[in-house]
């Protein structure tokens, strides 16, 4: 049966809870996981997919850390909540189902903010320069910014 992969292509927006360089056979690539909802108060997927272009400079660079918010696009080859323990013998539930892009792109704009980062301590002790002499019209510098009255 013929597959129609353009069929099977997404576009979602989610927060990265995890990402990482790998290396195999001299080949380097990065592996990120976002978080997402598919829809509204649902409990979150997870949405894993590789790549080797600007998301792993950004990486690499320390500017795609967790929590920052992207928004990729490619096809769906996976989708599963199962997996097997070989431990235990048996096939258990993964903690969020998990859903696999292949030839996934960020496309211009799909990086959104990173995390909120916690506010900066506030220093009351700010150090304010004077007023700059201000010429009026009488032609004589007067050390006070001149008020208009209505």
């Amino acid at each position: 049966m013929k597959s129609y992969a353009s069929f099977n292509a997404l576009t979602i927006t989610g927060r990265i809870s995890h990402a990482e360089l790998v290396k195999n056979n001299g080949n380097e690539w990065l592996a990120v996981t976002l978080l997402t909802e598919l829809k509204d108060d649902a409990e979150a997927i997870a949405v894993t997919f590789n790549t080797t272009n600007g998301a792993m400079s950004l990486f690499k660079s320390g500017h795609l850390n967790n929590g920052r918010l992207v928004t990729v696009t490619g096809h769906l080859d996976s989708f599963t909540e199962l997996y097997f323990d070989k431990k235990a013998g048996k096939t258990k539930r993964l903690q969020r189902p998990r859903l696999h892009l292949v030839y996934a792109q960020v496309l211009p704009g799909g990086y959104g903010p990173g995390k909120k980062a916690e506010a900066a301590s506030q220093n009351d002790d700010l150090d304010i320069d004077d007023a700059p002499a201000i010429p009026t019209s009488s032609g004589k510098v007067s050390q006070t910014v001149p008020t208009e009255e209505y």
